[in-house]
């Protein structure tokens, strides 16, 4: 029906919520992901920053195994079912003595993780690197084992896979883990002569099968999938071979959303073909931030979650590693509880799951949860609509390697103009904050949001 001349324009609140307002209290259907999983280094969701540390830091210590029970009871509160954690055992190097990766100490922490997901009805999914990403030392050993990259041993070397084997039956029998998620491409592939008849999609999948098997002989009810980082889903040609890999598998996650660049028809129809669950980390979304002080960013990120995430279920998708946040954080908090809920329940609005966080969380309801939710996508908007848009993918906040705090380099997906207009809007937000706090219960959530505007605000500034 067409608007007539006299139809009242929409105010920027309704413009920005996508007239969602008329479907609050509509009942959602059961979700269909089977696979709601929160996916990150072990360090990530902790609230202590970490200004010292080279990047990935795998430190675990006690506070941190009571971040993870807050959070893991959070996650079965929101219907999270599985946690997909990466540096139980190692950061960038197994050693040549596989089995000292473990100290005793180290033994008894992870013993104490997997306790506490497990008291929660989670299942607790270890990260493991495929043939890169945990090598650099045992390839220093013997050069030959890494001809082409220093950082992949060589696919066509036995002796490579004996290595890779050793590996993977001690990470699956040092601890009572769930499952696997298997990573082969991150740091690239080995190009010697052998190697080379492969293209990359051949490579990465010959690789993934063989493991998946070996995983299977091993542990037949072991969860196993595969994280394509690095991986690309949207070559037609090579469509026969992913769904000869996904008859070993659970699931595969697209974590860029490739199969989306060629199109939802393309994406359906590689969903369809495939004999196991497919799906992504849940949409563009902040990476957490290893050096940085929790209250640096704002960065809220509902309403690209909430869209791709729905349209992710439409064309079939029934699988996400969703991306660790930081709780400490009030932009990351909310996100989180948001694409909890999405993920249990995805026929509701997600404007209406971010209602539902707000007045749970912030203690408001009726018109001020309406205002609240509203300056939530605001400031969502002010970064999201100004820089170039993907589907899905991480937001790097600082660089990600180093061994101190970083620049914001998020800021540098805007340019000049959208940098100054996002200042802007850092200082007006605030002003909209501060007028709504008094009707809002949880004051300190609220100080915290305005100290995360003032720092963002201080960042885009320079």
């Amino acid at each position: 029906m067409g608007r007539g001349p006299n139809a009242k324009s929409p105010t920027r609140r309704e413009v920005l919520l996508g007239g969602a307002a008329s479907a609050i209290g509509r009942a959602g259907a059961p979700s269909p992901f089977r696979h709601r999983g929160y996916l990150g280094w072990v360090v990530d969701i902790d609230p202590r920053p970490e200004p010292d540390a080279s990047w990935p830091s795998i430190r675990l210590d006690e506070p941190l195994l009571d971040e993870y029970r807050r959070t893991f009871r959070l996650m079965r509160q929101l219907r999270y079912n599985e946690a997909v954690v990466w540096g139980l055992y190692v950061g960038r190097a197994w050693p040549t003595a596989i089995p000292s990766a473990v100290t005793p100490g180290r033994a008894r922490l992870v013993h104490q993780l997997i306790d506490a997901a497990h008291a929660e009805n989670l299942k607790l999914i270890g990260g493991l690197g495929v043939f890169s990403w945990g090598f650099e030392e045992i390839i220093r050993s013997n050069p030959a084992l890494g001809p082409t990259n220093p950082k992949a041993m060589c696919a066509s070397n036995p002796d490579a896979w004996g290595w890779m084997e050793k590996v993977a039956g001690f990470f699956m029998t040092r601890f009572p883990l769930d499952g696997v998620s298997m990573q082969s491409a991150d740091q690239g592939r080995c190009t010697c002569a052998k190697c080379g008849r492969w293209n990359d999609d051949e490579y990465h999948v010959r690789i993934n099968i063989r493991m998946a098997d070996f995983f299977r002989a091993h542990n037949p009810r072991w969860l196993v999938a595969v994280s394509g980082w690095g991986i690309h889903f949207n070559r037609e040609a090579s469509l026969p071979l992913f769904v000869e890999m996904g008859k070993r598998l659970d699931y595969i996650i697209d974590v860029v959303d490739s199969a989306g660049l060629n199109g939802d028809a393309y994406r359906r129809r590689l969903i369809a073909a495939l004999p196991c669950d497919f799906g992504t980390i849940g949409g563009p979304l902040v990476e957490p931030p290893l050096h940085w002080d929790r209250e640096r960013w704002f960065l809220p990120t509902v309403r690209a979650q909430g869209r791709h995430l729905q349209a992710l279920a439409r064309d079939g998708g029934r699988a996400c590693e969703y991306f660790n946040h930081i709780r400490a954080n009030p932009g990351d908090e909310v996100s989180f509880h948001v694409a909890g809920q999405l993920l249990s329940d995805v026929e509701t609005p997600w404007e209406q799951h971010l209602r539902n966080t707000l007045e749970e969380l912030y203690g408001v309801r009726g018109s001020t949860a309406e205002r609240l939710a509203a300056l939530f996508i605001e400031a969502e908007a002010a970064y999201m609509d100004r820089i170039q848009p993907f589907g899905s993918g991480d937001i790097s906040m600082e660089p990600l390697e180093g061994s101190r705090p970083g620049p914001a380099v998020y800021l540098k997906r805007l340019d000049t103009a959208g940098r100054a207009a996002y200042t802007a809007d850092m200082a007006r937000l605030a002003v909209a904050f501060r007028k709504i706090a008094p009707e809002v219960r949880d004051q300190t959530r609220m100080a915290r949001i305005l100290r995360c505007l003032e720092n963002a605000r201080k960042d885009a500034a320079q």
